[in-house]
């Protein structure tokens, strides 16, 4: 299941959701992999942050090295 929620700052300022993958260990790969440059990272379980209403999760894949 897709329930950790990783947010990308490439400036403190303007937080990025990028998607919902299957644990954090998949999310900080995929940083890795497309956010080099980011300033900081967040993985939360979705269950410990606010999803607004009408939110429209987005499932990221990840392919094991």
């Amino acid at each position: 299941m897709f329930e950790y929620c990783l947010i990308v700052y490439m400036t403190m300022d303007s937080p990025e959701y990028i998607g919902h993958f299957i644990s954090c260990a998949a999310a900080n790969q995929y940083v890795q992999e497309h956010y080099k440059d980011a300033e900081y990272t967040s993985c939360l379980h979705e269950d410990y942050i606010y999803m607004p209403k009408g939110f429209i999760k987005k499932e990221v894949y990840v392919k094991n090295r």
